[in-house]
């Protein structure tokens, strides 16, 4: 019950709790951003690297914290610290993969047991569609995965992203649209392609 009441607070309140020594009022930050501060890594690291950019933000954010010269936007000031990381660990990977043995190469290449996918395949249509989604400008697909992925509300997402309101809310109407026309466009082709066929 404690943690629905702290679900209430501004990030403002949550973060002079947190300074104060309050983990309950950091982990509420936490839960509040953590699909976002994914999201972001994930564009910018990629995949692979999201989970340990992620955290190693909310690690150096917390740290940080005291050094929070307004804490009522807290929201965008987590944007940079994970944008930071997230370039800074993308460039360290870049680095050692272009250090990578070529023995490692050779087993990646000639294994067909590691190049199969680890989790099960998606249906055709979520697969799909996330491919779609994945086809839009960056500004675009972060919008819509924030929003439908990670369920954020738009005031949260404009915070996060240190944006008007306005500028969201038009992001996201702009995305569902080019969304729609990849999509529409994609069937008519298909359903083109199978009257050739017959």
């Amino acid at each position: 019950m404690a943690n629905h009441r702290l679900d209430n607070l501004s990030d403002e309140t949550l973060v002079l709790g947190a300074i104060l020594g309050d983990m309950r009022s950091f982990d509420t930050l936490v839960m509040r951003y953590r699909g976002a501060a994914y999201r972001v890594a994930q564009s910018i690291a990629g995949a692979d690297l999201a989970d340990d950019v992620v955290q190693e933000s909310l690690l150096l954010a917390f740290k940080a914290l005291p050094s929070i010269d307004e804490p009522q936007k807290f929201a965008s000031w987590l944007y940079a610290v994970v944008r930071h990381e997230a370039l800074r660990w993308s460039q360290r990977a870049r680095r050692e993969s272009q250090r990578r043995v070529d023995l490692d190469e050779a087993i990646l290449t000639n294994s067909s047991a590691l190049t199969k996918p680890f989790v099960p395949a998606e249906s055709f249509e979520t697969a799909w569609v996330r491919a779609a989604i994945e086809d839009l400008e960056a500004d675009y697909r972060l919008m819509l995965k924030l929003r439908f992925y990670d369920e954020m509300p738009l005031k949260r997402i404009a915070g996060f992203l240190d944006l008007p309101l306005t500028t969201v809310k038009w992001r996201l109407h702009r995305a569902k649209e080019l969304l729609r026309q990849y999509l529409s466009n994609n069937t008519e082709k298909s359903r083109k392609r199978a009257r050739v066929k017959a």
